[in-house]
């Protein structure tokens, strides 16, 4: 994998941000951070579709939430796979959640979100 491959991470818990971007480095991705919804829409607006792929948490701070960043990212770039982290909005995820998606609970494991973006990856590359 290359640094190429371009992961933006939003997520507004400092010490899991720090964690994710931490994973995905040794993972072999080049990481965007952000902590907030807000930041994440005026970042995907101004990036377009330089993103490989999308973590975010669903509860955000403020207005925007992880799904309304989920769907910006979509508007943008349709193929764009997005990972979905939450500690309790599980179970919105099949009416809010973009298609394609994955989700993964709190507390999980770093490698379960390298292998995520991963496979998102590379299912996206062989569609």
């Amino acid at each position: 994998m290359t640094s190429s491959v371009l992961v933006f991470v939003v997520e507004d818990e400092e010490d899991i941000r720090k964690l994710l971007e931490e994973a995905l480095t040794d993972g072999g991705f080049a990481v965007t951070v952000v902590a907030d919804g807000a930041s994440a829409m005026a970042m995907l607006d101004a990036q377009g579709a330089d993103y490989s792929a999308l973590i975010t948490d669903v509860n955000l701070r403020g207005a925007v939430s992880g799904w309304d960043v989920a769907r910006r990212a979509r508007e943008i770039n349709d193929k764009v796979p997005v990972i979905y982290i939450t500690a309790d909005s599980g179970h919105d995820w099949g009416s809010k959640g973009v298609p394609n998606s994955q989700l993964l609970l709190k507390p999980f494991a770093m490698a379960q979100v390298v292998t995520a973006v991963s496979h998102l990856i590379n299912a996206t590359a062989t569609d």
